[in-house]
């Protein structure tokens, strides 16, 4: 059995970036470095789960301490503590530098140097994830997260918020460093102090300017990267960097030029635009520096490319935006579904249609036609007033419809017949709507439910043929279903433009109600397939626990009105953690799949339940079955056991898989429980193994 716990749920991006904008927001407000690490780790402990994060500020290649501590009650707290470790000196520092983190799942189980895993355990870790943290191109710490209760597989998510949270808090060190050197110096020895400052390679571009004149005194190399000139264009030109600044955002940045006099120090974002055309998000912080008279005597600040950030704000945004959007989709079919439940069958909302129409119109005659694959048109619902007849699929004209017709109607509009014998008709249709006594009609497109264009019913083989150019739909026009109409049959009607909208919007509305009836369907058979597997174990693909309980709960009651027996078999799998030992949890996997099949065996009425009762013992419910019954039942599935001969080399009594039984039989009678019989299954099968394993025991109150 392995000691690791099961992996944390994942960490979203959303709270990765909630983080880090805390820790930014933290270091921009001025907190102090302590208040600052403190807030990191007391943040980082409850997303990640886990019993103690800590901040370990290295001292030396050996020498370091606890510089920031949250940590659970349970567990001993390490701020303050300095370590001294001669282990720590063996090139750990150099292997920070080549990797971004370092993963223990388990402490025991790792190839750490003895005495670090030695350490750790005086430490009460058991697992660690730990990702170094550089001011600038310096080592200044570690960020730690330590599991103490148990091993533990640290999933990605985890990883990515400690080595965001490690960089921007190693930004926030290296930058409250820098305004403090700046603040101890003196204005003497300017150039001296300057090139002290900025030897260092950071990612962000560092400036200084004179708070009088504005002349750039010093920018760090990361602006060429950047901004994409080189810094000594800036000496010479220091506006340069405003000239790029994107024309939506210059007056909000000039805005913020004097805000930063006010005594504040002033953040913003904003966007540049490259040389080479490219646009980039930018992030600055500037604050004045007074000299000794109060007066403004530098500006100090700092920019990073934050293109990245943004854009996985953006990219949240729109993730939220579309799940919101997928919601009230969802919100809206379930309101439809709602309407229209008792509709849900196609028949019954045709039939509801055309009845409506024909009462809102005061229509002689109401009838949906689908059309067919092959063109002909078949009658899917209509109604009709007493004293005009009733169409027939029989006397309909076979082939398409006139193309200039059909070119009508795909473009989803109405269609109005004041007067059948205008209409240039072919003359078979003529005779038809002739002899239906058509005068006027009024025609609407019901577009496809599912967007494709005639495929409801496929040609026979025999008259599968090429499509004409004019039988392909074009862009603009809607694939049809059918057709919804009205027949005016005593006398002529002069239909009003009003009246054939609304009888396209009762075309739409079927449009939907067809949709609606295939997203059911499809529903339906979704959730029969998710019941299925919520009921199935996934790797043995026998009845699992939750669907054991609920079967024998309901066969416990039903047996108990009609006083007939029921048995239930436990079985477990004898000296099943050496095999997993000897042979590996795959081939365990493999294992229990074919013992399965051999308790699957043991099933031979509809309503017996074989099921894997947990890790390696698997159950068999026997509804209306007494003692000898399930004996026999046994004895089955210790036979195919045994035809299966699975080898099991580290087995104490034999050479092969065997399995110990334990068998119940109880009449169920009105208020006894159903576990009851589980827990004295369980009973005769620890018999069995007590009695040396690859037997049968039979529960004896």
């Amino acid at each position: 059995m392995t000691r690791h716990s099961l992996p944390q749920p994942d960490i979203s991006p959303a709270q990765i970036l909630d983080t880090v904008t805390a820790i930014c927001e933290a270091a921009a407000v001025g907190s102090g470095l302590e208040a600052l690490l403190q807030q990191g780790v007391d943040r980082l402990r409850p997303l990640l789960d886990t019993d103690r994060v800590v901040v370990y500020q290295v001292l030396s290649p050996h020498d370091g301490c606890v510089a920031a501590e949250s940590v659970g009650a349970s567990w001993r707290s390490l701020r303050g503590d300095r370590f001294t470790e001669s282990c720590m000196a063996s090139g750990w520092e150099d292997r920070c530098r080549q990797s971004q983190c370092s993963l223990v799942a388990d402490v025991q189980d790792s190839t750490l140097e003895p005495c670090y895993a030695d350490l750790l355990s005086r430490l009460q870790v058991q697992a660690k994830l730990a990702v170094p943290i550089f001011a600038g191109s310096c080592l200044w710490g570690m960020l730690i997260a330590h599991q103490c209760r148990s091993p533990r597989l640290w999933n990605l998510s985890s990883r990515d918020l400690l080595i965001h949270a490690a960089r921007h808090l190693g930004q926030s060190v290296y930058q409250q460093g820098l305004q403090q050197q700046i603040q101890s110096r003196s204005v003497g020895s300017q150039t001296e102090q300057l090139f002290e400052l900025f030897t260092q390679h950071v990612e962000q571009v560092l400036f200084i300017r004179d708070a009088v004149s504005g002349q750039f005194l010093y920018v760090s190399a990361a602006y060429e990267r950047i901004w994409g000139h080189p810094p000594a264009l800036l000496y010479s030109d220091p506006r340069l960097w405003l000239r790029q600044v994107h024309p939506d955002d210059l007056p909000r940045v000039q805005a913020s030029i004097g805000r930063q006099f006010d005594g504040n120090s002033v953040q913003r974002e904003y966007r540049i635009v490259r040389p080479d055309g490219d646009v980039r998000w930018i992030h600055a912080y500037v604050q004045v520096v007074n000299d000794d008279q109060n007066q403004p005597r530098y500006m100090v600040g700092w920019g990073e490319d934050c293109t990245e950030r943004r854009q996985l704000q953006a990219s949240l945004q729109a993730t939220e935006a579309a799940l919101s959007r997928r919601v009230d989709q969802e919100q809206l079919l379930r309101a439809l579904t709602a309407r229209v439940r008792e509709t849900l069958d196609l028949d019954t909302i045709l039939s509801a249609t055309v009845a409506g129409v024909k009462t809102v119109f005061d229509a002689d005659r109401a009838v949906i036609f689908q059309i067919l694959a092959s063109g002909d048109r078949r009658i899917a619902q209509q109604a009709s007033n007493p004293e005009y007849d009733t169409l027939a699929d029989a006397i309909i004209p076979s082939g398409r419809l006139p193309v200039a017709y059909l070119e009508k109607l795909r473009t989803g509009q109405p269609y109005i017949v004041n007067d059948n014998t205008a209409e240039p008709w072919t003359p078979d249709l003529v005779a038809f709507l002739s002899a239906m006594q058509v005068k006027s009609a009024m025609i609407a497109p019901i577009a496809h439910p599912l967007g494709g264009d005639l495929r409801s019913v496929k040609p026979a083989a025999s008259q599968k043929r090429e499509p004409t150019r004019n039988e392909y739909p074009s862009r603009n026009r809607q694939p049809l279903w059918g057709l919804l109409v009205v027949h005016a049959c005593g006398e002529q009607r002069q239909w009003q433009p009003f009246e054939a909208n609304m009888l396209q919007h009762f075309a739409d509305q079927l449009n939907t109600a067809l949709h609606q009836a295939e997203l059911y369907h499809q529903l339906q058979t979704a959730n029969q397939e998710l019941d299925r597997i919520s009921k199935v174990d996934s790797l043995t693909q026998l009845a699992n626990r939750r669907w054991l309980d609920e079967y024998l709960s309901q066969e416990w009651q039903r047996l108990t009105r009609e006083r007939k027996p029921l048995s239930v078999i436990l079985a477990d799998v004898d000296y099943f953690k050496p095999y997993n030992d000897t042979y590996g949890h795959a081939a365990g996997d493999q294992c229990l799949v074919e013992i399965a099949s051999a308790i699957r065996f043991g099933v031979r009425r509809p309503a017996d339940l074989a099921a894997r009762y947990g890790g390696e013992e698997f159950a068999l419910v026997l509804p209306d079955t007494d003692t000898s019954g399930a004996i026999r039942v046994v004895q089955l599935v210790r036979h195919h056991l045994q035809t299966l001969d699975l080898p099991h080399g580290a087995s104490p009594s034999g050479d092969t898989i065997t399995l110990s039984f334990g068998i119940a039989t109880i009449m169920p009678t009105p208020g006894s429980p159903a576990e009851g019989i589980l827990e004295a299954a369980d009973q005769a099968l620890y018999g069995a193994k007590d009695a040396g394993r690859n037997q049968y025991q039979v529960f004896s109150p």
